[in-house]
Protein backbone atom coordinates (compact mmCIF):
# COMPACT_ATOMS: atom_id res chain seq x y z
CA UNK A 1 0.00 0.00 0.00
CA UNK A 2 2.29 2.37 1.08
CA UNK A 3 4.55 1.71 -2.34
CA UNK A 4 1.44 2.78 -4.47
CA UNK A 5 0.68 5.97 -2.59
CA UNK A 6 4.59 6.81 -3.21
CA UNK A 7 3.83 5.96 -7.29
CA UNK A 8 0.51 8.40 -7.01
CA UNK A 9 2.11 11.12 -5.49
CA UNK A 10 5.11 10.86 -8.08
CA UNK A 11 2.59 10.60 -10.77
CA UNK A 12 0.28 13.95 -9.66
CA UNK A 13 3.61 15.50 -8.61
CA UNK A 14 5.61 15.37 -11.66
CA UNK A 15 1.94 16.47 -13.50
CA UNK A 16 1.72 19.01 -11.27
CA UNK A 17 5.49 19.96 -11.73
CA UNK A 18 4.97 19.93 -15.94
CA UNK A 19 1.84 22.40 -15.89
CA UNK A 20 3.53 24.46 -13.60
CA UNK A 21 6.38 24.61 -16.32
CA UNK A 22 3.56 25.16 -19.25
CA UNK A 23 0.85 26.96 -17.86
CA UNK A 24 2.22 29.15 -14.64
CA UNK A 25 -0.51 29.68 -12.53
CA UNK A 26 -2.44 27.22 -13.29
CA UNK A 27 -4.24 25.24 -10.11
CA UNK A 28 -4.69 21.34 -10.23
CA UNK A 29 -7.27 20.64 -8.23
CA UNK A 30 -7.65 16.89 -9.44
CA UNK A 31 -5.46 14.63 -11.69
CA UNK A 32 -7.77 11.07 -13.47
CA UNK A 33 -6.03 8.45 -15.02
CA UNK A 34 -8.07 7.92 -18.53
CA UNK A 35 -6.01 4.74 -19.51
CA UNK A 36 -2.78 3.20 -20.39
CA UNK A 37 -1.89 1.55 -23.22
CA UNK A 38 1.91 -0.25 -24.71
CA UNK A 39 3.12 3.48 -25.61
CA UNK A 40 1.54 5.91 -23.85
CA UNK A 41 -0.59 6.83 -20.40
CA UNK A 42 -3.43 9.59 -20.23
CA UNK A 43 -4.52 11.48 -17.26
CA UNK A 44 -7.22 14.32 -17.36
CA UNK A 45 -6.60 17.36 -15.03
CA UNK A 46 -9.70 18.75 -13.01
CA UNK A 47 -11.85 17.55 -15.68
CA UNK A 48 -11.11 19.87 -18.72
CA UNK A 49 -7.60 18.86 -19.73
CA UNK A 50 -6.02 15.87 -21.17
CA UNK A 51 -2.05 14.85 -20.94
CA UNK A 52 -0.53 12.08 -22.71
CA UNK A 53 2.78 11.40 -21.70
CA UNK A 54 4.72 8.85 -23.53
CA UNK A 55 6.35 5.78 -21.59
CA UNK A 56 9.79 6.82 -21.84
CA UNK A 57 11.04 4.93 -19.07
CA UNK A 58 10.29 3.68 -15.55
CA UNK A 59 10.13 7.05 -14.07
CA UNK A 60 7.72 8.48 -16.56
CA UNK A 61 3.87 8.84 -14.63
CA UNK A 62 2.39 5.77 -15.79
CA UNK A 63 3.62 3.78 -12.78
CA UNK A 64 0.49 3.95 -10.63
CA UNK A 65 -1.11 0.55 -10.64
CA UNK A 66 -4.25 0.89 -8.77
CA UNK A 67 -7.23 3.41 -7.72
CA UNK A 68 -6.04 6.19 -4.99
CA UNK A 69 -7.27 8.98 -3.56
CA UNK A 70 -5.78 11.71 -1.36
CA UNK A 71 -2.43 11.54 -3.08
CA UNK A 72 -0.08 14.18 -3.59
CA UNK A 73 1.06 17.35 -2.07
CA UNK A 74 -2.26 18.58 -1.79
CA UNK A 75 -5.35 16.66 -0.52
CA UNK A 76 -7.83 17.98 -3.30
CA UNK A 77 -5.22 16.13 -5.89
CA UNK A 78 -6.93 12.83 -6.50
CA UNK A 79 -6.00 9.68 -8.71
CA UNK A 80 -8.59 8.21 -10.29
CA UNK A 81 -9.50 5.14 -13.03
CA UNK A 82 -11.67 6.14 -16.36
CA UNK A 83 -13.62 2.95 -17.66
CA UNK A 84 -14.35 4.89 -20.90
CA UNK A 85 -11.37 6.77 -21.88
CA UNK A 86 -11.60 9.78 -23.93
CA UNK A 87 -8.21 11.16 -25.07
CA UNK A 88 -5.71 10.30 -27.83
CA UNK A 89 -4.00 7.68 -26.37
CA UNK A 90 -3.31 4.59 -28.69
CA UNK A 91 -4.99 1.89 -26.59
CA UNK A 92 -4.14 -1.82 -27.31
CA UNK A 93 -6.08 -4.94 -26.62
CA UNK A 94 -5.48 -5.52 -22.83
CA UNK A 95 -8.81 -4.33 -20.90
CA UNK A 96 -6.74 -4.63 -17.93
CA UNK A 97 -4.59 -1.63 -18.79
CA UNK A 98 -7.30 0.46 -19.88
CA UNK A 99 -11.02 -0.43 -18.80
CA UNK A 100 -11.90 -2.64 -21.76
CA UNK A 101 -10.97 0.38 -24.51
CA UNK A 102 -10.06 -1.65 -27.47
CA UNK A 103 -8.89 -0.76 -30.72
CA UNK A 104 -10.64 -1.71 -34.04
CA UNK A 105 -8.31 -3.04 -36.75
CA UNK A 106 -5.77 -5.16 -37.91
CA UNK A 107 -2.18 -4.92 -35.46
CA UNK A 108 -0.46 -5.95 -38.57
CA UNK A 109 -2.00 -2.19 -40.09
CA UNK A 110 -0.35 -0.49 -37.32
CA UNK A 111 2.75 0.76 -36.71
CA UNK A 112 5.52 -0.80 -34.90
CA UNK A 113 6.09 1.26 -31.46
CA UNK A 114 8.70 3.15 -30.72
CA UNK A 115 11.32 1.28 -28.22
CA UNK A 116 11.23 1.91 -24.91
CA UNK A 117 14.05 4.33 -23.94
CA UNK A 118 14.83 5.90 -27.25
CA UNK A 119 14.07 8.98 -25.79
CA UNK A 120 15.14 10.97 -29.41
CA UNK A 121 12.89 8.48 -31.19
CA UNK A 122 10.02 9.42 -29.08
CA UNK A 123 10.24 13.14 -29.29
CA UNK A 124 10.24 13.35 -32.89
CA UNK A 125 6.87 11.15 -32.98
CA UNK A 126 5.32 13.53 -30.40
CA UNK A 127 6.34 16.55 -32.41
CA UNK A 128 4.56 14.98 -35.39
CA UNK A 129 1.84 13.76 -33.98
CA UNK A 130 1.58 17.42 -32.47
CA UNK A 131 1.97 18.83 -35.75
CA UNK A 132 -0.54 16.46 -37.34
CA UNK A 133 -3.13 17.33 -34.86
CA UNK A 134 -2.92 21.14 -35.40
CA UNK A 135 -3.20 20.20 -39.39
CA UNK A 136 -6.51 17.74 -38.87
CA UNK A 137 -8.10 20.51 -36.35
CA UNK A 138 -7.43 23.28 -39.24
CA UNK A 139 -9.74 21.86 -41.18
CA UNK A 140 -11.70 19.04 -39.96
CA UNK A 141 -15.27 20.22 -39.67
CA UNK A 142 -15.56 17.92 -36.10
CA UNK A 143 -13.99 19.21 -32.93
CA UNK A 144 -10.37 17.08 -32.90
CA UNK A 145 -7.69 17.19 -29.92
CA UNK A 146 -5.76 20.61 -30.21
CA UNK A 147 -2.07 20.42 -28.46
CA UNK A 148 -2.33 23.51 -25.94
CA UNK A 149 1.10 22.26 -25.00
CA UNK A 150 4.05 20.18 -26.12
CA UNK A 151 6.67 18.81 -24.27
CA UNK A 152 8.59 16.47 -26.83
CA UNK A 153 11.11 15.72 -24.67
CA UNK A 154 9.20 14.54 -22.29
CA UNK A 155 6.86 12.90 -24.57
CA UNK A 156 3.90 14.88 -23.67
CA UNK A 157 0.88 15.99 -25.29
CA UNK A 158 -1.79 18.48 -23.58
CA UNK A 159 -5.12 19.23 -25.06
CA UNK A 160 -8.37 20.00 -23.92
CA UNK A 161 -10.52 17.66 -23.27
CA UNK A 162 -13.24 17.39 -25.91
CA UNK A 163 -16.64 16.69 -25.08
CA UNK A 164 -19.25 13.92 -25.51
CA UNK A 165 -18.68 9.92 -24.85
CA UNK A 166 -17.76 7.18 -27.24
CA UNK A 167 -20.59 6.05 -29.50
CA UNK A 168 -19.47 2.69 -29.61
CA UNK A 169 -20.92 2.66 -25.71
CA UNK A 170 -23.59 5.08 -26.01
CA UNK A 171 -26.05 4.52 -28.58
CA UNK A 172 -27.09 7.74 -29.93
CA UNK A 173 -31.23 7.99 -30.36
CA UNK A 174 -31.16 9.27 -34.07
CA UNK A 175 -27.93 7.29 -35.81
CA UNK A 176 -29.17 9.11 -38.76
CA UNK A 177 -28.18 12.20 -37.69
CA UNK A 178 -24.50 11.01 -37.52
CA UNK A 179 -24.58 10.77 -41.43
CA UNK A 180 -24.08 14.26 -42.39
CA UNK A 181 -20.97 15.15 -40.37
CA UNK A 182 -19.63 12.34 -40.85
CA UNK A 183 -19.70 13.20 -45.08
CA UNK A 184 -18.19 16.11 -44.21
CA UNK A 185 -15.52 15.14 -42.21
CA UNK A 186 -14.59 12.67 -44.60
CA UNK A 187 -14.49 14.47 -47.34
CA UNK A 188 -12.21 17.32 -45.93
CA UNK A 189 -10.28 14.81 -44.52
CA UNK A 190 -9.40 13.00 -47.58
CA UNK A 191 -8.58 15.92 -50.23
CA UNK A 192 -5.65 16.99 -47.80
CA UNK A 193 -2.45 17.15 -50.04
CA UNK A 194 -0.57 13.43 -49.56
CA UNK A 195 2.23 15.11 -50.19
CA UNK A 196 1.85 17.45 -47.22
CA UNK A 197 0.79 15.03 -45.12
CA UNK A 198 3.03 11.64 -45.70
CA UNK A 199 5.59 13.88 -43.75
CA UNK A 200 3.73 13.17 -40.54
CA UNK A 201 1.85 9.62 -40.92
CA UNK A 202 3.07 6.47 -42.48
CA UNK A 203 1.48 4.93 -45.99
CA UNK A 204 -0.36 2.05 -44.73
CA UNK A 205 -0.97 -0.01 -48.28
CA UNK A 206 -1.64 -4.03 -47.25
CA UNK A 207 -2.76 -5.76 -49.87
CA UNK A 208 -5.98 -7.07 -49.66
CA UNK A 209 -5.38 -10.55 -50.82
CA UNK A 210 -3.23 -10.70 -47.33
CA UNK A 211 -6.14 -9.36 -45.35
CA UNK A 212 -8.03 -12.17 -46.94
CA UNK A 213 -5.91 -14.38 -45.40
CA UNK A 214 -6.35 -12.95 -41.88
CA UNK A 215 -9.72 -13.11 -42.00
CA UNK A 216 -9.98 -16.58 -42.78
CA UNK A 217 -7.89 -17.33 -39.52
CA UNK A 218 -10.16 -15.03 -37.58
CA UNK A 219 -13.41 -16.97 -38.85
CA UNK A 220 -11.51 -20.29 -38.63
CA UNK A 221 -11.65 -19.32 -34.74
CA UNK A 222 -14.88 -18.79 -34.30
CA UNK A 223 -16.99 -20.52 -37.07
CA UNK A 224 -18.40 -22.91 -34.54
CA UNK A 225 -19.98 -20.54 -32.79
CA UNK A 226 -22.00 -19.03 -35.58
CA UNK A 227 -25.49 -20.16 -36.50
CA UNK A 228 -25.69 -21.91 -40.02
CA UNK A 229 -27.03 -18.97 -42.19
CA UNK A 230 -24.24 -16.79 -40.78
CA UNK A 231 -21.52 -19.49 -41.53
CA UNK A 232 -23.03 -20.17 -44.92
CA UNK A 233 -22.76 -15.91 -45.71
CA UNK A 234 -19.30 -15.79 -44.58
CA UNK A 235 -18.49 -19.25 -46.63
CA UNK A 236 -19.61 -16.89 -49.89
CA UNK A 237 -17.65 -14.03 -48.74
CA UNK A 238 -14.40 -16.11 -48.82
CA UNK A 239 -15.81 -17.63 -52.06
CA UNK A 240 -15.64 -15.17 -54.39
CA UNK A 241 -12.40 -12.71 -55.78
CA UNK A 242 -10.72 -10.20 -54.01
CA UNK A 243 -11.33 -6.59 -54.63
CA UNK A 244 -8.19 -5.07 -57.03
CA UNK A 245 -5.53 -2.88 -54.70
CA UNK A 246 -7.05 0.58 -54.09
CA UNK A 247 -5.03 3.07 -57.70
CA UNK A 248 -5.54 5.94 -55.17
CA UNK A 249 -4.19 6.69 -51.09
CA UNK A 250 -5.26 9.41 -49.67
CA UNK A 251 -4.62 10.87 -45.97
CA UNK A 252 -7.23 8.99 -43.51
CA UNK A 253 -8.32 8.79 -39.87
CA UNK A 254 -7.86 4.62 -40.32
CA UNK A 255 -9.10 3.48 -37.37
CA UNK A 256 -12.70 5.28 -37.23
CA UNK A 257 -14.76 2.29 -35.30
CA UNK A 258 -17.79 3.89 -33.29
CA UNK A 259 -15.06 3.99 -30.35
CA UNK A 260 -13.35 6.65 -31.45
CA UNK A 261 -16.66 8.82 -32.14
CA UNK A 262 -17.91 11.19 -29.43
CA UNK A 263 -21.10 11.95 -29.44
CA UNK A 264 -24.01 13.81 -27.28
CA UNK A 265 -26.41 10.88 -26.96
CA UNK A 266 -29.54 13.39 -26.48
CA UNK A 267 -28.91 15.06 -29.63
CA UNK A 268 -27.37 12.61 -31.64
CA UNK A 269 -24.63 15.04 -32.02
CA UNK A 270 -21.04 14.45 -33.31
CA UNK A 271 -18.69 16.24 -30.63
CA UNK A 272 -15.47 14.82 -31.70
CA UNK A 273 -13.39 12.57 -33.20
CA UNK A 274 -10.19 11.18 -31.35
CA UNK A 275 -7.37 8.86 -31.23
CA UNK A 276 -5.63 9.63 -34.48
CA UNK A 277 -2.29 7.48 -33.60
CA UNK A 278 -3.34 5.22 -36.81
CA UNK A 279 -4.02 7.94 -39.59
CA UNK A 280 -2.00 6.89 -42.41
CA UNK A 281 -1.91 7.55 -46.20
CA UNK A 282 -3.95 4.69 -46.73
CA UNK A 283 -7.47 3.55 -48.87
CA UNK A 284 -10.14 5.78 -48.31
CA UNK A 285 -12.47 3.03 -48.38
CA UNK A 286 -11.16 1.77 -45.43
CA UNK A 287 -12.44 4.76 -42.90
CA UNK A 288 -16.03 4.38 -44.93
CA UNK A 289 -16.11 0.76 -44.21
CA UNK A 290 -15.96 1.34 -40.27
CA UNK A 291 -19.13 3.26 -40.59
CA UNK A 292 -20.48 0.81 -42.91
CA UNK A 293 -19.37 -2.07 -39.99
CA UNK A 294 -20.42 -0.30 -36.79
CA UNK A 295 -23.32 1.97 -38.13
CA UNK A 296 -25.11 0.10 -40.61
CA UNK A 297 -25.33 0.30 -44.11
CA UNK A 298 -28.61 3.07 -44.05
CA UNK A 299 -26.32 5.66 -42.03
CA UNK A 300 -23.44 4.76 -45.00
CA UNK A 301 -25.66 5.23 -47.49
CA UNK A 302 -26.60 8.94 -45.76
CA UNK A 303 -22.92 9.10 -45.01
CA UNK A 304 -22.11 9.07 -48.63
CA UNK A 305 -24.70 11.12 -49.88
CA UNK A 306 -22.75 14.39 -48.20
CA UNK A 307 -19.09 12.63 -49.43
CA UNK A 308 -17.73 14.61 -51.86
CA UNK A 309 -14.93 12.32 -52.20
CA UNK A 310 -14.35 9.74 -55.24
CA UNK A 311 -16.22 6.36 -54.55
CA UNK A 312 -17.58 4.38 -57.66
CA UNK A 313 -18.55 0.78 -57.51
CA UNK A 314 -15.41 -0.46 -56.80
CA UNK A 315 -14.53 1.66 -54.31
CA UNK A 316 -18.31 0.40 -53.12
CA UNK A 317 -16.79 -3.29 -53.23
CA UNK A 318 -13.77 -2.69 -51.23
CA UNK A 319 -15.46 -1.14 -48.83
CA UNK A 320 -17.76 -3.74 -48.09
CA UNK A 321 -14.43 -6.00 -48.15
CA UNK A 322 -12.82 -4.09 -45.53
CA UNK A 323 -16.12 -3.85 -43.08
CA UNK A 324 -16.57 -7.65 -43.28
CA UNK A 325 -12.64 -8.43 -42.37
CA UNK A 326 -12.74 -5.99 -39.89
CA UNK A 327 -16.02 -7.58 -38.56
CA UNK A 328 -14.70 -11.00 -38.38
CA UNK A 329 -11.41 -10.47 -36.40
CA UNK A 330 -13.55 -8.52 -34.01
CA UNK A 331 -15.86 -11.03 -32.93
CA UNK A 332 -12.41 -13.61 -33.34
CA UNK A 333 -11.04 -11.41 -30.56
CA UNK A 334 -14.00 -10.78 -27.91
CA UNK A 335 -14.84 -14.81 -28.19
CA UNK A 336 -11.16 -15.68 -27.48
CA UNK A 337 -10.51 -12.86 -25.06
CA UNK A 338 -13.27 -13.20 -23.42
CA UNK A 339 -14.25 -9.30 -24.00
CA UNK A 340 -17.63 -9.90 -24.59
CA UNK A 341 -18.83 -6.07 -26.21
CA UNK A 342 -17.07 -6.36 -29.31
CA UNK A 343 -17.92 -9.98 -30.10
CA UNK A 344 -21.59 -9.32 -29.17
CA UNK A 345 -21.90 -6.18 -31.36
CA UNK A 346 -19.85 -8.23 -34.31
CA UNK A 347 -22.19 -11.61 -34.19
CA UNK A 348 -25.34 -8.99 -34.26
CA UNK A 349 -23.80 -7.27 -37.13
CA UNK A 350 -22.81 -9.70 -39.28
CA UNK A 351 -25.86 -10.82 -40.58
CA UNK A 352 -26.25 -7.21 -42.34
CA UNK A 353 -22.58 -7.12 -42.81
CA UNK A 354 -22.50 -10.46 -45.24
CA UNK A 355 -25.52 -9.70 -46.86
Amino acid sequence: MARDMARVTGVTERLIRLLARHLPGYEVRSVERLGEGQDNAAYEINGELVIRQSKIDDSAPHNDSAPHSGAGPHNDTVLHRDAAPRDDTTFHRDPAQHGGAVQHGDPARQRDPVPHGDSASRAEVVRREAALLVVVSEVSPLPVPRPIFVDAEAGVLAYRKLPGRPLNLHPVREPARLAAPLGAFLSALHVLPVGRMEDLVPRDAFPLRDLREEAEGDYEKIADRLPAEERRLVEEFFAAEVPPDPETLTFCHNDLGSEHLLVDVETSAVTGVVDWTDAAIADPAYDLALVYRDLGPEVYGRTLAHYQGHHDDADHERMLFYARCALLEDVAYGLCTGIRPYAEAGLAHLGRTFS
